[in-house]
């Protein structure tokens, strides 16, 4: 299958966009540089905390499943990302467990400025191996449309 535009994408369809899983040292690092909160960092502290136990970062989990639903696109024509928008965290993403990453097309539309151009409003989700809902995430892409 050849490069996919805005009108081949169907909206609603779901696709797979791989799994991701920390280490307990991949959360402390991640932490370590970039949200170096308690709960992130140590272990003692982490139990102490609202969460109770380490959990990985909000900005971890969303980064890591960012990319898988990149690396799934390849096949789009993908000009640009827009936006990111409506991350919502419901559990704790916990080290050594496995998160199934999917998405689907929920709108799709030409631009109004650029008749080669169009939106694409991708929404997607992170499970945790147990079937939890770990997250839900959306983002708008700035697509190509088949060249006339």
């Amino acid at each position: 299958m050849g490069l996919r535009f805005l009108e081949d994408l169907a909206l609603g369809e779901r696709f797979g966009c791989g799994a991701f899983r920390f280490s307990r040292a991949e959360i402390i690092e991640f932490a370590t540089r970039f949200d170096p909160q308690p709960f992130h960092l140590d272990e003692a502290a982490a139990q102490g905390s609202y969460f109770k136990g380490l959990c990985a970062s909000g900005i971890h989990t969303q980064a890591m499943a960012l990319g898988l639903v990149v690396r799934a696109l390849t096949d789009v024509a993908v000009v640009a990302g827009g936006s990111l928008d409506q991350a919502r965290f419901q559990t704790p993403v916990r080290p050594d467990l496995r998160y199934d990453v999917e998405a689907w097309w929920e709108e799709t539309r030409p631009s109004a400025t650029n008749p080669a151009r169009g939106v694409g409003v991708l929404r997607g989700r992170a499970i945790e191996e147990t079937g939890a809902l770990a997250m839900t995430f959306g983002v708008t892409y700035i697509l190509q449309r088949r060249p006339a």
